[in-house]
Parts: C-alpha cells; structure tokens; sequence
C-alpha cells in the first residue's frame, strides 16, 4: 500500500481514479540539481506538454505527450519515474499545463526546473550472484522478517509461510498467492483460474494497493534473476486484469514489467542475491520508508521469487 512520500492515511483513489489534495505552498523556484528516472526521462524533450493528473504534498503526477511522470521532493526516493530535486512550488491543481521548453520544465505557467544537466537514474545490472549467496541472502532476510515488520499488508507472504491466524486481506489474497505460485513453475495454463491473479489486482487500500505492489515485487525479481520468459507469462496473465486498479498503481506495475521500480527495491533484492547481509540491512531501512507497507509489500513479492528460485535447484 503506497501513500504518496512516506505519508500513510490509508485512502483509497478507487478504481480508474486518483484523488487529488491541495497545499499552498511557496512561489516556484527553478531548480538545477535535477536527478529523474530513465522512464521518465523519456518525456522530457523540447516542446513536450501535458498536465497534471494527481496532486500530493511532496510530490504530483503529470502525463507528458503520453508519458507518466512523477515529479517530487528528492526524500520521496529514486525510481524509473521519478523527477526529483529541491523544488518549490505554488499551489497546483489537477489540469495545471506542464511543458518542456528548451531544457527548462514548466509547471503551471512558471519555470520549475533546469533540466540541461540531469542525471538520469537507472537501475545496476543484474547480480553476480549463486545459490550459495542467495541463501545467505535469504538467511539474512528471515533473520528479521517476522513480527511486527510483516504484521501489515501482505508483507508476510514473503516468508514463506503464510499463519493460520493471518489478517482478512492476507486470506484474500491467498487464490492469487497460489496462481502466482503456478506461474513460477511453469503451470501458468491455470493462473487464470477464477478468482486467481485478479485477486491480487487493486486488493488493498492506497495509491497503490499491496496487491499491486507484490506483483510489481515478483515481476522485478524475476527481471533480475534472468528469467525474462516467466516474467513475460506473469504480465501476461495480469496485463488484461488492469482495470481493476487505478492510474498510477497501472502505470507503477507498467515499470514493474519492464523490469524497473524503486531504488530502494532494487537495492534490497541485489543485496539479497548477492548474500550481502550489510546491503541488505541498509536497503530494508529504505523500504521501510516507501508508503505505509508498499516498499515491504513490493519485497514480499521478490522473496516468493527468490525463495522458489532457490527451490528449483
């Protein structure tokens, strides 16, 4: 469960909507320092214009010539979409133009950012990795994955073992569990099986349900661990269940298929693959940042894949 930043009010933007909240907030000052994702790096081009879709404290939405973006305070945390850097901006709504002119971003009729020395943020390549450091990687992992880091949204599932007394949306979100579970290996002909992967689509509160946020978890761990082929099968058995979530978590999982999403994740399944038990302390802290359950939602998801990968050998 995603809440913009690391806020956690547990409002839901329904489904095919996103709500949008209003701050005042300080005249718009232009700034320079300006990392922004490789996704959304690919909207920013001379003469590129959209608007704003969703409006939050730290960060908003724009679709740019088609191209999702999302523009935020630099604590909100790198990811393929993202466009960070220590902004300052008046009180925007949703519909505000954006536009790029030159290498200047636009918003709302003033000059946000100087985008000509960007950096461009990208995910490391694939690990170097065994199933000797990936199972010190996951000892690490149960070391401290219990208790109350697992108690909310579906972050237990990452354990391996789901407890008879396990919360209402861990229980629904058991018939998914199982059909992703079929798809790693290799049975997905039943994934489909009612209610099966559409019950992890849109299950949850927030901007992006934990549902949502497993299935991203799951499709970049098997991005990383080179097994394109399942990861394709697992998107294909969810791409025609997308209506049942919102714009943004659509557009979060879209990512997810192509094998990207948050810094922090990414960080936490390398570390993992690689037996890094230091790297992986660091990254955990991080997720621990992302949304309400979101970054631990999205890791429980990696760990269903990790943990079967090292099943299979």
């Amino acid at each position: 469960m995603f809440v913009e930043g690391h806020q956690a009010d547990g409002r839901s933007p329904g489904r095919g909507s996103v709500p949008a909240e209003r701050r005042p907030k300080p005249a718009a000052a232009v700034c320079a320092g300006v990392e922004v994702g490789l996704l959304a790096d690919r909207a920013l081009h001379d003469r590129a214009a959209g608007q704003i879709v969703a409006v939050f404290e730290r960060s908003f939405y724009a679709v740019i010539d088609g191209i999702w973006i999302c523009v935020g305070q630099t604590g909100i945390g790198s990811g393929p979409l993202q466009v960070l850097g220590d902004f300052r901006w008046p009180g925007l709504t949703v519909g505000d133009p954006v536009r790029i002119a030159g290498s200047m971003l636009w918003v709302a009729g003033a000059p946000l950012a100087n985008l000509a020395a960007r950096l461009v943020w990208a995910p490391r390549a694939a690990p170097h990795w065994s199933m000797s450091s990936l199972r010190r990687g996951l000892d690490a992992v149960d070391a401290v994955w219990g208790g109350d880091l697992i108690s909310e949204g579906l972050a237990v599932a990452g354990s391996g073992h789901v407890p008879s007394d396990a919360s209402l949306l861990v229980r629904a979100a058991m018939p998914g569990l199982a059909a992703l579970g079929r798809v790693l290996t290799g049975s997905d002909a039943d994934a489909d099986r009612e209610p099966g992967l559409a019950g992890l689509i849109g299950l949850g509160p927030g901007l992006t349900p934990s549902g949502d946020d497993l299935i991203g978890g799951a499709l970049i761990a098997l991005a990383a661990l080179g097994r394109i082929e399942c990861r394709d099968a697992l998107w294909g058995h969810c791409r025609p269940l997308l209506d049942g979530t919102n714009d943004i978590s659509r557009i979060h999982l879209r990512a997810a298929a192509l094998g990207y999403g948050a810094a922090a994740l990414h960080a936490a399944i390398d570390a993992t693959m690689r037996g890094e038990v230091a790297g992986f302390r660091r990254a955990l802290t991080a997720l621990m940042e992302i949304g309400h359950t979101s970054g631990l939602d999205a890791f429980a998801g990696s760990l269903i894949v990790l943990r079967h990968a090292l099943r299979e050998r």
